[in-house]
């Protein structure tokens, strides 16, 4: 019987153990102390793919946010009317939204970066003396050595959280690449953009149509008007060679957020009724904690109690 209650006691501090190390990576509510949001930050982004460093390559840095010592991010003011809430997110796709919708946000008000410069001979590129808050760092396509690759951009926050829990003011981020097919390419893309409404089944502020303008590389390609009557879609074919593609949304109706969401070779462009309910949850860095198997955990740990004490009785008798 001692054995047995034995076992069941290392049972439960196996599960309350993974309850704590699992809990300890999964957001900013693990940090052991505030954000000083007076101190400057450095920022070290490499932009390499296959062993070739990127040099000389144009980079574009945006502030979007400022922080607070308790982790709380507000839009600056030339992002103020994105909309884009940037507390509560949970998950990385949530994030690929934003990152897109800022993306989509800059072409439509052709908003200037904050800073510029170049990667050195090491693919490297270094901002220093920067303000706490959050940053997206722009490339786009460059070609070096028969290569021609796309860098996205990369969306940081400054300071970042260690896994001791204690900020760290001097980041460094790999930008995320992908190589691109040739200039001369005879095959095609089939693109397509959706609009989507969200939480106004009880308005009449719905628009009968939207305008959508379509860019390749930054440029203008054309403007689609989606309504009804194309069921709020349009598809174009477009030659596959690399060129980058980004759709923005034109006179946002009155009372609803847009954003954007890149599927592959769809763009999904929402817009959301504005509640004005603020976000509950303290912002997030990476995947959150699911209580569901810890839960479970302790419900086996306490069947295999009960039965303990059951054949315990059953022993004695």
């Amino acid at each position: 019987m001692k054995r047995r209650i034995a076992i069941l006691l290392l049972f439960l501090c196996l599960s309350f153990s993974y309850i704590q190390c699992y809990a300890r990576a999964a957001s900013t509510e693990d940090a052991v102390e505030p954000i000083m949001p007076e101190k400057e930050c450095t920022l070290t982004i490499s932009y390499r793919y296959h062993g070739t460093n990127f040099h000389d390559m144009p980079i574009k840095l945006y502030k979007i946010a400022e922080v607070s010592a308790d982790y709380q991010y507000t839009l600056t003011k030339e992002f103020a009317d994105a909309g884009l809430v940037l507390n509560g997110i949970r998950s990385a796709g949530e994030w690929n939204v934003v990152r897109s919708t800022l993306e989509a946000y800059i072409l439509a008000h052709d908003i200037q970066a904050d800073r510029t410069a170049a990667t050195n001979m090491d693919g490297q590129v270094c901002f220093e003396m920067l303000e706490t808050g959050m940053y997206l760092a722009v490339a786009g396509e460059v070609a070096q050595d028969d290569l021609r690759c796309y860098f996205a951009s990369a969306l940081v926050a400054l300071p970042g959280l260690g896994t001791d829990g204690y900020w760290q003011y001097q980041v460094e981020v790999l930008a995320k690449a992908e190589a691109l097919p040739p200039v001369d390419s005879e095959e095609t893309l089939d693109l397509k953009v959706l609009k989507l409404w969200k939480g106004d089944e009880d308005s009449d502020s719905r628009p009968n149509s939207v305008e959508i303008e379509i860019f390749r590389n930054g440029v203008s390609y054309e403007t689609v008007v989606l309504s009804q009557d194309n069921n709020w879609c349009y598809q174009w074919k477009a030659k596959d060679d690399g060129a980058s593609w980004m759709v923005v949304e034109r006179n946002i109706p009155a009372g609803y957020t847009m954003t954007v969401e890149v599927r592959e070779s769809s763009f999904v462009v929402t817009n959301t009724w504005d509640t004005d309910d603020p976000p509950i949850d303290p912002p997030h860095t990476g995947d959150t904690f699911h209580v569901l198997l810890p839960i479970l955990l302790l419900g086996i740990a306490g069947s295999v109690l009960l039965l303990f004490g059951v054949t315990g009785k059953r022993s004695t008798q």
